[in-house]
C-alpha cells in the first residue's frame, strides 16, 4: 500500500472517537469534569470552560511575552467590572499573565532577551523592595503565609515582575505610543460607563454589588451617587480619571499640531468630567501636584507662575467661597480642605493607634494585617479593625518604620533621577512624554497620603510600566543626541 493510501485510511477527525484511545479520551474528559464539578461546585464549571482559552493565551504568550504585559493591564482596567458580573477570582489572572510572560522568557529559546537591559538602579531597588516583603513572612505579628501572599502583591509583586519586562520587551517608540493609546482609550471606555451610571442609573449586578455587599454607604451620599464605573469603586475611578487628565493635559501642551494636539485636549476635558462625576477628593492631589511637577520640569517661569495663579485661584474658591456649592461634586471636594473634617480627625486618631502598636515592631505588624485582608484572615485583630486610608499609613502599619523609609527611599530615588534625567532631554517631545509620566507618579504619590492609590487598580499597573518607560525615553533621547554629534570634539565641548 502507498502513502497516499495509508494516509486515507488512518482515522481522523470524528472517526478517532470510535476507536479505543477516542474511548478512554472521552470517559477520562467525563471523570474529571464530573470531579471538578462535584468538589469546586459552578467554579469547576467556569473551569472547564476556561481551560481552553487558557491554553491558546499560553500559546500565544509563549511565542510573545510582551502580549502578557498588554492583557495585564487589560484586567487592571477591566478584572474588578468583570467580578460583578461573572464572580471568580479574576484580580489573579494579573499574576498568571505576568507569570507566563516570564515563563516564555527563560524557557522559550526562541525568545532571546538582552538582560543587560535589566541591569539598572530602577530593576535593582523593585527586586530588594520585593525581598524585603519575602523578609516579612517571618514576621511574628504577621497573618501567615496565604494572607501574606494574596497583600504583597499589589505592593511590591507586580512592580518586581514588570519593571524589568518593560525594560527588556518595551523599548521601542512604538510601544511607548501603544501604552498612551491604550491608557486613553481603555480609559475612555470607564469614562463612558461612567456617566451611563450618572445618567440612566445603575444596573442589576452593580445594584447587587451597592447594597447586597455594602458599599451603599460610600457610594450613595445624600441621595447622589459616586459614580464607580467599571472600577473597584468610586475612588479609584475618581483617581485613575484624574491621573488620565493631567497624562492627557500635558501631552496637549508638547510640541504635536493639529488634530493630534486638539483631541489630547479632548481627552483632558472629558477625563477631568470623569473625575468630578466620582465625587473624589483626596485624588485631588493628582492633578496638583503632578502639575506643580510638570511646571518644574519645563522650567518656563512664565507658565510656572500661571499655573501656580490658576492653582491658587482653584483653592480660594474652593477654600474661602461657596461658588458652585450647587454642584454636588463640587460640595463634596470642598470638604477636603476643611480642617474640622471628621474624618480627618478619626484619620489622625488612627495613627496615634498605630503609633503605640508600632512602638515595638520595627518591621511592622505583618504585610495582610491591615485593611481588607486583615479583616479576612484575622477580623478580630488591632490592625485590622484600625482602619489605615493612606498608602503610607498601610505601609507603615504592615511594614513597620524600617519598610516604609525603604520605600520612601524607592520613590524618592525614582523621582529625583527621573526629574534629572528629563530637564537634561533635549528633544521636546521626548520631554512631553516623559513629563506626563512623571506628572502622573508624582500626582499619584501625593494622592497616596490620603488613600490607597498607589496599589489601586488600574493606577497601580499603570505606574508600574510608567516609571521604566520613563527611563527608556530618556535613554533614547540621550543616544540620539550622541548620534547627532558629528565630531568627537563637539561632544567633548558640550561635556
Amino acid at each position: 500500500m502507498n502513502s497516499k493510501a495509508t494516509l486515507l485510511h488512518q482515522p481522523s477527525g470524528s472517526s478517532i472517537l470510535s476507536t479505543p484511545l477516542g474511548w478512554i479520551i472521552m470517559i477520562g474528559i467525563l471523570v474529571v469534569s464530573f470531579l471538578l464539578m462535584k468538589v469546586m461546585g459552578i467554579m469547576g464549571g467556569a473551569l472547564l470552560i476556561g481551560l481552553p482559552v487558557a491554553i491558546v493565551v499560553l500559546s500565544i504568550i509563549w511565542n510573545n511575552p510582551k502580549l502578557g504585559v498588554w492583557g495585564n493591564i487589560l484586567m487592571a482596567f477591566f478584572s474588578a467590572g468583570i467580578a460583578r458580573y461573572v464572580p471568580g477570582p479574576w484580580g489573579l489572572t494579573l499574576d498568571i499573565l505576568l507569570a507566563l510572560s516570564w515563563l516564555s522568557i527563560l524557557l522559550n529559546k526562541a525568545v532571546k532577551p538582552n538582560w543587560k537591559h535589566a541591569k539598572n538602579p530602577i530593576v535593582a531597588l523593585s527586586t530588594f523592595w520585593m525581598l524585603y516583603l519575602v523578609l516579612e513572612i517571618v514576621n511574628p505579628s504577621g497573618n501567615g503565609l496565604v494572607a501574606w501572599f494574596y497583600a504583597m502583591r499589589g505592593i511590591g509583586f507586580y512592580q518586581a515582575l514588570t519593571i524589568p519586562l518593560v525594560f527588556i520587551l518595551f523599548r521601542k517608540e512604538k510601544d511607548l505610543n501603544q501604552f498612551f493609546n491604550v491608557l486613553i482609550y481603555f480609559s475612555l471606555i470607564g469614562t463612558i460607563w461612567g456617566f451611563k451610571q450618572q445618567i440612566f442609573g445603575t444596573d442589576g449586578a452593580e445594584d447587587h454589588w451597592l447594597y447586597a455587599e455594602n458599599h451603599h454607604e460610600e457610594h450613595i451620599l445624600h441621595g447622589v451617587l459616586r459614580v464607580f464605573s467599571f472600577y473597584s469603586d468610586a475612588g479609584s475611578f475618581g483617581a485613575s480619571q484624574a491621573m488620565m487628565s493631567l497624562m492627557s493635559a500635558i501631552l496637549f501642551m508638547g510640541p504635536e499640531k493639529g488634530w493630534k494636539k486638539f483631541k489630547y485636549l479632548v481627552f483632558a476635558i472629558i477625563f477631568l468630567l470623569g473625575f468630578a462625576i466620582s465625587g473624589t477628593r483626596g485624588a485631588l492631589a493628582v492633578p496638583l501636584a503632578g502639575g506643580i511637577a510638570y511646571l518644574i520640569l519645563i522650567k518656563n517661569f512664565k507658565i510656572l507662575v500661571a499655573g501656580f495663579s490658576g492653582m491658587i485661584l482653584v483653592f480660594i474658591i474652593l477654600k474661602y467661597t461657596f461658588l458652585f456649592q450647587g454642584v454636588e461634586q463640587v460640595r463634596r471636594m470642598r470638604t477636603a480642605l476643611d480642617p474640622n473634617n471628621k474624618s480627618l480627625s478619626v484619620r489622625l486618631d488612627n495613627q496615634k493607634t498605630f503609633a503605640q502598636y508600632l512602638a515595638t515592631r520595627p518591621f511592622g505588624g505583618g504585610v495582610g494585617t491591615a485593611g481588607f485582608w486583615g479583616a479576612r484572615f484575622n477580623p478580630d485583630s488591632l490592625m485590622a479593625n484600625t482602619a489605615t486610608d493612606s498608602w503610607f499609613v498601610k505601609l507603615w502599619a504592615e511594614t513597620g518604620p524600617v519598610g516604609l523609609t525603604f520605600h520612601l527611599v524607592v520613590l524618592g530615588f525614582i523621582l529625583g533621577s527621573g526629574g534629572h534625567k528629563i530637564m537634561k532631554m533635549r528633544d521636546p517631545k521626548n520631554r512631553t512624554q516623559a513629563s506626563a509620566l512623571y506628572a502622573m507618579l508624582a500626582g499619584a504619590i501625593l494622592a497616596s497620603y490620603g488613600n490607597q492609590v498607589l496599589i489601586q487598580l488600574p493606577t497601580g499597573i499603570i505606574l508600574n510600566m510608567a516609571i521604566p518607560l520613563m527611563f527608556l525615553i530618556a535613554e533614547r533621547d540621550q543616544k540620539a543626541w550622541l548620534k547627532s554629534i558629528k565630531k568627537p570634539s563637539e561632544l567633548k565641548g558640550l561635556l
